[in-house]
C-alpha cells in the first residue's frame, strides 16, 4: 500500500474520530438554535436544555471522562463566561430601573411636544430608538417598547408603515452596536484575547474604536430616512395625548451618558454601570418617577421590585452563555479550533485583510444562520474570530469591531429573525390599523444594511495595531 494512502486514511480516522467526541455535541446545539429559528420558536430556556444534553451526549462519546468534564467545568466557568454574566446582571438591573423612571413616556412627550409630520416622526424614531437602545442596551427591549408607543402615534400622523417599522428596528440595531451596556458589545470584548492570551479587550476600548463606523453609518441611515419618508410618508395631524408630567422621564438620559462617558475614558465598566445605576436611582427617587419600594419591595413573603426582577431577567441568557462556552472548550481543548482556522486559512497566507474578510463572512453566516437571537450567534462565532484573529495578529478591538458591527444586521433585517417577529407582535399588540409583513422591513432598516457595507469597506482598510 502507498505511503501516502495509508497518512490520507489515518487522517481520514483522526478527522472522523474529532468530529464524533468534540465536534457532534456543538453541532446538535447550532442546528437546533437554526432550527428553531427558522420556525420562529427561539426559548432560551429549551437553548439551555439543548445545551445541557449536548455536553451530556459528549460525555457518552468521550473516551477520557474526566479530562472531558474538567474541561467542560474549567470553560463553565471561565473568565469570558463569568465577566460577561456580572455585566449583565448588572446591565438587567440598570435597564429595569430606567424603564420604570418612564423613560419611554418622556421620549414620546417630546417627540408629541415636535408635532413633526411623518417624515420627521420617521426619523425621530429612529433617534429616539436608538437612544433607548444605548440607554437600556437591550435590542428587543427597544422594539418591544418603541412598537406599543411611538409606532401608532407614527401612523397616526402619516407615517409609511414599513419605513417607520424599519426606524424601530434600526434604533434597536444601532444601540446594540455601540451601547457600552449591550450584550454585543459585552461578548464582542470580552471573548477576544490580546496575543498573550492573559486578558481580553475592554468593553470601552472596543466601544470607542467603532464608533467612526457607527457615526458613518448613521449619517447614511438619516440621509435615506428622509429621501424615502419624503416620498412615501403622508401628511395628517397627531392625535395622541401624554400626560403634563411625562416629561420627566428624560431626566433618565443623563445616567446614560454617564456610563458612556466613563467608558470612553476607559473607567472599568463595572464601575461606570455601578454609577449609572446609583445615578438613575437618585434622579428617579429625586423627581418621584418611582418609590424605593417600585425598587425593591416584600410582599407575601416575597421579594420583587425593580433590581430584583432585572437580575432575574438576565438568569437565563447566562446561563445560556456559560453554557456555549463550555461547548466550544471542547472544540478549543482538542486542537479543533486549529484545524478548522487552518481550513480557512487556505488562500489566506499571511494577508490580515484577507483574514479580516473570512471573519466577516464567518460573522454574516451565523447571524443569517441563527438569526433569531443575535446575542446566540454572537456567542457561538465569537470563539472561532478570536482564535483565527490571534493567528494573523489581528488586534482584538479590530476583531471586536467586525463582529459587534456585523453581527448586527443580518438579525434585523431578516424575515425570520426573532426582531423582525417580535416587531410584527408588538405593532399587534399596540392597536394601529396596518397590514405588516416581516418581508416589508428587508429594505427599510437602512441602519443595519449601511452598517453591514461600512463594516466590510473597513475590512479594505489598513489600520495601526495599538
Amino acid at each position: 500500500m502507498d505511503i501516502s494512502d495509508t497518512a490520507s486514511d489515518q487522517y481520514a480516522t483522526d478527522f472522523f474520530n474529532f468530529m464524533t467526541k468534540n465536534f457532534i455535541p456543538f453541532s446538535l446545539f447550532i442546528t437546533a438554535a437554526i432550527g428553531l429559528s427558522f420556525c420562529g420558536a427561539v426559548n432560551i430556556d429549551l437553548l439551555i436544555g439543548i445545551g445541557i444534553t449536548a455536553i451530556i451526549l459528549g460525555a457518552l462519546l468521550a473516551h477520557n471522562n474526566p479530562t472531558y468534564w474538567k474541561t467542560i467545568f474549567e470553560f463553565l466557568g471561565s473568565r469570558t463566561a463569568m465577566t460577561a454574566t456580572l455585566l449583565w446582571l448588572m446591565v438587567g438591573v440598570y435597564g429595569n430601573i430606567l424603564k420604570e423612571g418612564h423613560m419611554v413616556e418622556g421620549l414620546v412627550w417630546a417627540t408629541d411636544s415636535l408635532n413633526m409630520g411623518g417624515t420627521g416622526f420617521t426619523l425621530v424614531t429612529f433617534l429616539f430608538s436608538g437612544l433607548f437602545a444605548i440607554s437600556t442596551g437591550s435590542g428587543f427591549g427597544t422594539i418591544s417598547a418603541m412598537s406599543l408607543t411611538l409606532f401608532p402615534a407614527g401612523i397616526a400622523i402619516g407615517a409609511h408603515p414599513a419605513l417607520l417599522g424599519g426606524a424601530i428596528l434600526s434604533g434597536a440595531a444601532l444601540g446594540d452596536s455601540i451601547a457600552p451596556v449591550s450584550d454585543t458589545a459585552i461578548i464582542a470584548a470580552t471573548t477576544q484575547e490580546f496575543q498573550d492570551g492573559g486578558r481580553v479587550a475592554d468593553v470601552g476600548g472596543t466601544v470607542r474604536h467603532r464608533l467612526p463606523i457607527v457615526l458613518v453609518s448613521i449619517g447614511i441611515a438619516i440621509v435615506v430616512f428622509l429621501v424615502a419618508g419624503a416620498f412615501l410618508s403622508e401628511s395628517a395631524v397627531i392625535s395622541r395625548a401624554s400626560t403634563k408630567d411625562d416629561y420627566k422621564g428624560l431626566a433618565l438620559l443623563l445616567p446614560t451618558f454617564v456610563v458612556m462617558a466613563l467608558a470612553f475614558r476607559k473607567v472599568n465598566i463595572f464601575v461606570s454601570l455601578f454609577v449609572g445605576i446609583v445615578t438613575a436611582i437618585a434622579i428617579g427617587l429625586g423627581l418621584h418617577l418611582f418609590s424605593f419600594s417600585t425598587l425593591v419591595n416584600v410582599e407575601n413573603s416575597k421579594v420583587g421590585g425593580a433590581i430584583v426582577e432585572g437580575i432575574g431577567g438576565m438568569t437565563s441568557i447566562c446561563l445560556l452563555l456559560m453554557v456555549v462556552v463550555s461547548l466550544t472548550g471542547l472544540i478549543l481543548r482538542s486542537g479543533g479550533m486549529e484545524r478548522i482556522i487552518s481550513k480557512l486559512n487556505v488562500g489566506v497566507g499571511h494577508s490580515q485583510r484577507k483574514a479580516e474578510l473570512v471573519i466577516f463572512t464567518m460573522v454574516a453566516w451565523a447571524g443569517i444562520l441563527i438569526a433569531a437571537v443575535n446575542t446566540i450567534a454572537n456567542i457561538c462565532i465569537a470563539p472561532f474570530v478570536n482564535s483565527m484573529g490571534k493567528q494573523h495578529g489581528i488586534h482584538p478591538y479590530r476583531r471586536a469591531t467586525i463582529l459587534a458591527t456585523v453581527i448586527c444586521t443580518f438579525p434585523f433585517v431578516l424575515p425570520y429573525g426573532g426582531c423582525l417577529l417580535l416587531l410584527l407582535k408588538g405593532i399587534e399588540a399596540s392597536g394601529a390599523n396596518v397590514a405588516l409583513q416581516a418581508t416589508d422591513m428587508f429594505f427599510t432598516a437602512f441602519y443595519p444594511w449601511a452598517l453591514l457595507v461600512c463594516s466590510l469597506i473597513t475590512c479594505f482598510i489598513k489600520h495601526k495595531q495599538k
